[in-house]
C-alpha cells in the first residue's frame, strides 16, 4: 500500500531544506511531533564539547603497517549494534604522529559516540576503563554532555528507544552510504522528565553496562582456560616465504594449493596430536547436521531467519533475525535450529562467527552457509568455545576450498581434530560460558526495560 504525506513549502527551511520523501514519512513526523509536544531540549543544547573529525582515507595507517601501535584507532565497526560493547583488542592502531595531529579525535570517558557515516545506526558511551590513548574515526561523532541537564546513560537510552531510533534514522541521507550532518544531529529533540525518572533510567543503563562487561570478562576467562591448557597462547604462527610439502601429502589430501600446507597449520595439528590427554576428531564429539527443512512447504508460517549479521561476534549468541513467511524465505534458508545446537559459519572469511542456539532461538531458520553442530557427549557451551577458538577456525581455513568465496565442504570436517580435555576442565569452561551468557541476557533485559520506560514516559507526557 502506498504511503504519502504532504508538507508546506515553508517547513523546508525549518528542516535544513530536506526534500527527500523519507524525511517526511508520516511515522517520522508522528515521532517528532510527539517529542516536541512534551518538555524537551535539542541534543545540541546538551553538548558541552563535541567534534566530528574527518581524517581522510589515506591518513590513518593500517594496523599491519604500523609497528609502534602506540595509539588505538576506534571505528564504528568496533562498536556492537546495541552499543553495549566497544572492542578494545581488535581495534586498529595509528602512529604517534597521527595522535599529535588530530587532538580533537581523542576520546574521553563518559562521552557519547554516534555513528554518522555508513549505516549511521550505532550509539554508545565510552566506559570509564577504556584506554584513553584512542582516536575516533571520522565516521563517528563524539560529544561530552553538560552535567547539569541529562546523563549520557539517559541520552543513550533515548537514542536506543524506538522513538529515538526513528528520529536518528530521519536525519540520515537517503544514499548508499548514509550520512548525518552535525546541525541535523543537534536538532534531534530529547524529552525532559523529572529528576527521579532520569536517575531511574540512568541506573538501569549503568547496571546493564556492568553486567555486559562482566559477561565479556567471564567469556574471555573461558577462552583463556582453553588456550593455556593447550599452549595456544604461546604458539607463534609465522608464515615463511617458502615451505615444502611431500607428494604423499598432496595426494592424500587431494589438494595441490600452497595455502593448505602452510607451516602454521602443521604446527597447530602437531600441538593437538601431542596433547597429553589425547585427541579425537570433531565429528567424534558432535554431529554435523544436514539441511533439515523446506520452509516453502510452510508458505504462510512465520519464521525468523538468522544470517551472519545476527551473530554476536564477541560472545557467540544469536541476536534478532529477519521475520518472514515460509514462502518468502530465500532458497538457502534450509536449517531449522534446536536449543543446544552450535551454528558456525562455513565461509572462510567468517569462520570465527559461531553461536549457541538458546531457547529464544529455538525454531529459527538459518542459511546453508552455516554448519549446524549437535553435541554428542559434551556440553554445548564447551563445544561453542572449541568451535570459536583458533584450534578449529584455523583448521577450517586450511580445509576450505573454492575461489573468491572459499568455504569448507561438509566432507572435510572429518579432518578437523580436537584435544580431549579432562572432564573437570570441560565443565569449568562450560560453566563460565553459561554464566557469561546469563549475564548478557540480563543486561539486555535491563536495556529493554530502560527503553520501555522512556516510551512510557513520553506517552504519559503526551496524554497530560
Amino acid at each position: 500500500m502506498a504511503v504519502w504525506s504532504e508538507v508546506n513549502k515553508s517547513i523546508l527551511g525549518k528542516y535544513f531544506g530536506r526534500i527527500d520523501a523519507e524525511f517526511y514519512r508520516p511515522i517520522n513526523l508522528f515521532a517528532i511531533n510527539r517529542v516536541e509536544s512534551v518538555p524537551h531540549c535539542n541534543f545540541g543544547q546538551l553538548v558541552k564539547e563535541g567534534y566530528r573529525v574527518v581524517y581522510g582515507n589515506t591518513k590513518i595507517l593500517k594496523q599491519e603497517e604500523n609497528n609502534e601501535k602506540t595509539c588505538r584507532f576506534l571505528q564504528a565497526t568496533n562498536i556492537s549494534n546495541d552499543g553495549m560493547l566497544i572492542e578494545c583488542d581488535k581495534v586498529g592502531h595509528v602512529s604517534e604522529c597521527d595522535w599529535n595531529r588530530y587532538p580533537k579525535g581523542r576520546i574521553k570517558h563518559g562521552e557519547i559516540l554516534i555513528e554518522v557515516k555508513g549505516q549511521a545506526e550505532k550509539v554508545t558511551i565510552v566506559p570509564d576503563d577504556y584506554p584513553l590513548r584512542t582516536l575516533v574515526s571520522g565516521s563517528v561523532y563524539k560529544a561530552s554532555l553538560k552535567n547539569d541537564i541529562l546523563t549520557p546513560e539517559y541520552v543513550y537510552a533515548f537514542f536506543q528507544s524506538s522513538t529515538g531510533k526513528m528520529l536518528r534514522d530521519r536525519t540520515k541521507t537517503n544514499t548508499l552510504i548514509s550520512f548525518v550532518s552535525k546541525p541535523e544531529l543537534y536538532s534531534i529533540p530529547i524529552p525532559l522528565f523529572t529528576k527521579s525518572d532520569t536517575i531511574f533510567i540512568t541506573d538501569l543503563i549503568k547496571s546493564a553496562l556492568r553486567k555486559n562487561k562482566l559477561s565479556q570478562s567471564l567469556y574471555t576467562q573461558a577462552q583463556e582456560l582453553l588456550e593455556r591448557e593447550l599452549g595456544l597462547d604461546k604458539l607463534v604462527f609465522d608464515k615463511p616465504l617458502s615451505y615444502e610439502a611431500r607428494l604423499s601429502e598432496v595426494v592424500g589430501n587431494n589438494r595441490a594449493d600452497a595455502e593448505c600446507y602452510q607451516p602454521m597449520y602443521l604446527n597447530l595439528r602437531t600441538l593437538v596430536r601431542n596433547y597429553k590427554h589425547g585427541f579425537s576428531k570433531l565429528t567424534d564429539i558432535a554431529f554435523s547436521l544436514p539441511p533439515n527443512i523446506d520452509p516453502g512447504k510452510f508458505a504462510n508460517t512465520e519464521f525468523e531467519y538468522v544470517e551472519l549479521s545476527s551473530i554476536n561476534p564477541s560472545l557467540g549468541i544469536i541476536g534478532k533475525g529477519t521475520k518472514l513467511l515460509g514462502k518468502e524465505a530465500p532458497s538457502r534458508a534450509r536449517r531449522k535450529l534446536e536449543t543446544g545446537d552450535i551454528l558456525a559459519s562455513a565461509v572462510v572469511g567468517s569462520v570465527d562467527k559461531a553461536a549457541i542456539v538458546d531457547s529464544s532461538s529455538n525454531g529459527k531458520l538459518a542459511s546453508t552457509g552455516f554448519f549446524q553442530f549437535r553435541p554428542k557427549q559434551i556440553k554445548s557451551e564447551y563445544l561453542l568455545i572449541l568451535v570459536r577458538s583458533k584450534l578449529i577456525t584455523m583448521q577450517l581455513q586450511q580445509e576450505a576450498t573454492g575461489g573468491i568465496l572459499s568455504a569448507v565442504p561438509d566432507n572435510r570436517l572429518h579432518n578437523v581434530i580436537i584435544p580431549t580435555l579432562p572432564d573437570d576442565l570441560q565443565c569449568e569452561i562450560s560453566d563460565l560460558v553459561y554464566k557469561s551468557h546469563k549475564l548478557f541476557h540480563k543486561s539486555q533485559q535491563l536495556l529493554e526495560q530502560a527503553k520501555r520506560r522512556v516510551e512510557e514516559l513520553i506517552e504519559q507526557a503526551v496524554q497530560k
